[in-house]
């Protein structure tokens, strides 16, 4: 077929034809199912973690509050909050999106700023059930923190 590149090209494109409405063919199929599988509910409950959270603080605060801001534009969720901190530290159980990062907002309130040189601190220590353990601190001069975290738990277990 030394001679004849005109149907040489005439049979790739024939072929490249058919390839290309066989591959489309098939990624309708994959569409087809993730339409036909709505997420349930349910679905996002099981991804849901139980953890433990150790709260120290640098002296007993006022008041703190952890919430988890809406993704999707509802009401964001307050996992704890409190306005009689005695115990330092201080241990809570909540419910934690599992494998998957989340952001959470932490609001402390300390009775007065620090005293010069001197910062508040709190150290939160975050040990789900199954998954990642982690440790954040934030410092501040004045008498709130109101932090932004990262966290994920890392559950590979279904």
């Amino acid at each position: 077929m030394r001679g004849l590149p005109p149907l040489q090209a005439l049979l790739l494109l024939i072929t490249l034809v058919i390839l290309g409405f066989a591959g489309r063919s098939y990624i309708r199929m994959d569409e087809t199912k993730n339409q036909s599988a709505p997420v349930a509910k349910t679905n996002v409950e099981s991804r849901i973690v139980e953890a433990e959270i150790e709260f120290i603080f640098s002296s007993p605060p006022l008041s703190y509050t952890l919430t988890q801001p809406s993704a999707d534009g509802e009401e964001n969720q307050v996992l704890l909050t409190t306005t009689d901190s005695t115990e330092n530290p201080c241990y809570e159980i909540v419910q934690l999106v599992s494998n998957q990062s989340t952001t959470y907002w932490l609001d402390v309130v300390w009775p007065e700023a620090a005293t010069n040189g001197g910062h508040h601190f709190v150290q939160i220590y975050i040990a789900p059930n199954h998954g990642d353990h982690q440790r954040f601190s934030f410092y501040a001069t004045t008498k709130s923190i109101n932090e932004t975290f990262d966290y994920n738990t890392g559950d590979h277990h279904e």
